[in-house]
C-alpha cells in the first residue's frame, strides 16, 4: 500500500518506522524547523529525522495551502493519508485527494477529548480509560467515521508519560489495522455520536498553576497529567517550584491543614495540605534546581513553621 504520512513530534516519528516496514511510504510531510538556543540552531522534528534516516523525502510547506503543495504530492500517487499529530488542519482538496482518502490517530476515545491535549486532560479529569482512534478526516475536527478504536484502562498513579509511551506502542498497529481494513474493504466506519462528544483545549500557564484549595485527588490528577510536560508549578518563597510526582494519602491524619501547608510526616515525608487533606510530594523541583525527592527538600530547604505553596 503506497501511504503520504503527515506527522511531527515523536509519536509521529514512531508510527512512520513501524509503517515503513509494512508499506510503501511515498513522502512524508512534517512541521518545517525551528531555531532554538541562543546560537539559533536550526530543529529538525522526530519525524522528519526518522524520514530521512529512511530515506523517505520530505516536505516542508509553511501551509497546505502553498501553491505548489497539491501537484507535489499528487505526483506520488498514493493510496491512503496517514496523520499523525502533524500540527495543521488538512485542508479538504489535501485529505480527499488519495483513493482511500486520510486517516488520523487521535489518542483518546472520540468522540470525547476532541481537539487538543487529551492525553493530559483525560488525566486531569480522573478519567478510568481512555483509548486510540483512527478515524477517516472530515471538515470537522476530529469528528470523522470511526474505523478501529482500543480502549486503554488507567489507573489513579498514570502519569502522561506513561500513556505517551502506550500511545506509541499501541499506535501504529492500530493505523496498520486500518489501511489493511480499508485496503481489503473490511472497514466498517461508524459515525460518532455527536451527543457524547466532548472537547479540551490548549495546556496553558493557568491549567498548570496548582489550586491547593482543590482536592487532593484533583492536585494528583493535574500533576500526573501534566508529567512530563508542562509539569504543574507552584511557589515557595517566592519563587516558582515544579511538583513532578505526588501520592495520595493511604492513611488518615488528624491534623486538618491549611491549603499548600507544609509538614514533614513521619520523618522523611513530605506533604502539603490540600482542600480536602494531605498529599504527598514525591518529587519536586525548585527554580533553577534539579529534580529532587521530598526528604532532599526538606533538608535542603529547611522547612520552617508556616512555609507553604501558594
Amino acid at each position: 500500500m503506497r501511504v503520504g504520512f503527515f506527522g511531527t513530534p515523536e509519536l509521529a516519528a514512531r508510527c512512520l518506522s513501524e509503517l515503513h516496514g509494512k508499506h510503501e511510504i511515498c513522502f512524508a510531510v512534517t512541521a518545517v524547523d525551528t531555531e532554538s538556543g541562543r546560537n539559533r540552531k536550526v530543529q529538525w522534528c522526530p519525524a522528519k529525522i526518522e524520514a530521512l534516516r529512511l530515506n523517505i523525502p520530505v516536505l516542508q510547506p509553511a501551509g497546505l495551502k502553498e501553491p505548489g503543495f497539491y501537484a507535489a504530492i499528487e505526483t506520488y500517487h498514493a493510496d491512503i493519508f496517514v496523520i499523525v499529530a502533524y500540527g495543521n488542519l488538512i485542508p479538504r482538496s489535501v485529505y480527499e485527494l488519495p483513493p482511500l482518502k486520510t486517516i488520523n490517530l487521535h489518542p483518546s476515545l472520540l468522540p470525547r477529548y476532541r481537539g487538543a491535549a487529551p492525553i493530559q486532560w483525560a488525566l486531569i479529569n480522573g478519567e478510568k480509560e481512555t483509548g486510540i482512534t483512527v478515524q477517516l478526516i472530515n471538515e470537522r475536527l476530529d469528528a470523522g467515521d470511526i474505523i478501529e478504536q482500543e480502549v486503554i484502562p488507567l489507573d489513579t498513579d498514570t502519569t502522561a508519560a506513561d500513556l505517551y509511551h502506550i500511545v506509541e506502542t499501541m499506535g501504529p498497529g492500530l493505523l496498520h489495522r486500518a489501511i489493511e481494513a480499508l485496503s481489503a474493504q473490511r472497514a466498517v466506519p461508524i459515525q460518532q455520536d455527536e451527543s457524547r462528544a466532548t472537547f479540551c483545549g490548549k495546556i496553558d500557564r493557568e491549567v498548570a498553576r496548582i489550586d491547593w484549595k482543590g482536592s487532593s485527588s484533583a492536585v494528583h490528577n493535574l500533576v500526573r497529567g501534566l508529567n512530563p510536560k508542562p509539569v504543574a508549578f507552584s511557589s515557595f518563597r517566592g519563587e516558582g517550584i515544579r511538583i513532578w510526582k505526588t501520592i495520595l494519602m493511604d492513611a488518615e491524619l488528624s491534623d486538618r491543614p491549611e491549603p499548600g501547608a507544609l509538614m514533614r510526616y513521619q520523618k522523611k515525608r513530605l506533604l502539603a495540605g490540600t482542600g480536602t487533606g494531605f498529599i504527598e510530594i514525591r518529587t519536586i523541583q525548585p527554580a533553577n534546581k534539579k529534580i529532587m525527592d521530598g526528604l532532599s527538600f526538606i533538608n535542603g530547604y529547611r522547612l520552617a513553621a508556616g512555609d507553604r505553596f501558594e
